[in-house]
Formats: C-alpha cells, structure tokens, sequence
C-alpha cells in the first residue's frame, strides 16, 4: 500500500504535491478552484497526516525522530539499533519509503536495480538534477547524495 493510497485522499495529494511546488494557498485555491479557506483547512489535515505516517514509521522501526519537514515530506531520524542516520521520504512517485544513510554493499544486492529507478524517481520529484557520473554510484551512495541537502549537519 502506498502513502497516497493509505492516508491522503487523491485531493489531498493533490494539494500537498501542489505546496511543495511553493505554490501559496491562494495560488492553489485559485487553480483548484475552490477558497483560500478551504486550502488552508485542507493543509492542516494534510499536515496532520503526513505527521501520522513518520510518526508510525519511526515507531514501527524504532528511529528517533530529528526532524520533520511536512510540506517536502521529509523526516530525519536515527537508527540507534543499527547507529546509522535515517531519512523517511514521502513522493508521489515511491509513497513511503526509508533509506539507511551509510555504506551499504550494493553490487550484491538483487534489489540494486530497483532502488535506484526508485532513487532517480525520488531526485527528480523534488528536482534534484542527477548528472551522469551520479548515476554510476552505488544507490547507498546516491541516496547520501539526494537526501543530504536535507540533513541537519550537512
């Protein structure tokens, strides 16, 4: 099941896709529409949502919570079981997924293929341009790459 599908409406996507695009309130009330009002109420529930699902992610695999960015549906978090930083990372693309920011053995994995179509989906989602030569990295290290503009001490 993917986030859109579990807990924001297509609406709500909608929306929230349109916000992160630094659209106001108003701009979206306008192309949607419907008033500003309306947007606005749309946004707190959206908000509240997206917090729920980090919130069960982190509870789910036992991350501690750094940050949370709702409108780039980013949370930053640590894995004290592995000792490793974590970002969750919300797309309309991927849904929910977390990446375990470290070295990982990539070229032994049958899901490399897979996370890197993902890691390319993600980049070009939130416009994050990936040259040729990032496209030859490890998705451990393209994943470092994408989401470290998001990392608090980067």
């Amino acid at each position: 099941m993917s986030f859109s599908v579990g807990y924001l409406t297509a609406r709500e996507t909608e929306i929230w896709d349109l916000r992160r695009r630094d659209n106001s309130q108003s701009e979206i009330g306008r192309m949607l529409g419907v008033s500003r009002q309306a947007i606005h109420k749309a946004v707190q529930t959206i908000d509240e949502k997206v917090e729920q699902a980090f919130l069960e992610t982190a509870e789910t695999n036992k991350l501690d919570v750094t940050k949370m960015d709702m409108v780039e549906g980013i949370m930053e978090a640590y894995s004290p079981a592995h000792q490793l930083p974590v970002i969750v990372s919300l797309s309309k693309a991927n849904g929910l997924k977390i990446w375990y920011l470290y070295e990982g053995n990539c070229q032994d994995c049958k899901h490399e293929k897979l996370c890197k179509v993902t890691l390319e989906d993600e980049a070009a989602e939130r416009g994050i341009e990936i040259s040729t030569s990032d496209k030859l990295l490890a998705p451990s290290k393209l994943a470092i790459k994408i989401f470290n503009r998001y990392m608090e001490d980067h």
